[in-house]
């Protein structure tokens, strides 16, 4: 099962893929592989932020761990990678993109019908 949303950041040029799954290995994988990256991901994971180049950033979710934790996690980790490859370190734009992001995940979780656990 994969259900994704693009969140298009205009300010930044470039989309924020949110993708749910309960196969995170191998949507991660997949992902690799239509990138033509040569590696592949072993690790077991609630979630990764998958970045390939600076126009897409890739965030899996594994819907057994859908927790509050698991979510700001990831969106950390793609706040910081779409603010780096752009040079930005001041932290209230990193706050705001937060923000923007946490409130258009956690629409499309709700519009999924899954629930956050815990």
């Amino acid at each position: 099962m994969r259900k994704s949303k693009k969140i298009k950041l205009n300010t930044y040029n470039c989309n924020v893929i949110v993708i749910l799954t309960d196969e995170l290995t191998a949507i991660v994988n997949d992902i690799y592989r239509k990138s033509n990256f040569k590696e592949k991901f072993l690790g077991e994971a609630e979630g990764v932020v998958v970045t390939i180049d600076i126009d897409n950033y890739y965030m899996v979710l594994d819907v057994e761990y859908l927790t509050h934790n698991t979510i700001c996690h990831e969106l950390y980790h793609a706040v910081v990678r779409v603010t780096e490859d752009r040079d930005i370190s001041d932290e209230e734009a990193q706050a705001w993109l937060m923000g923007h992001l946490a409130q258009e995940v956690h629409k499309f979780i709700k519009k999924t019908g899954y629930k956050i656990i815990r």
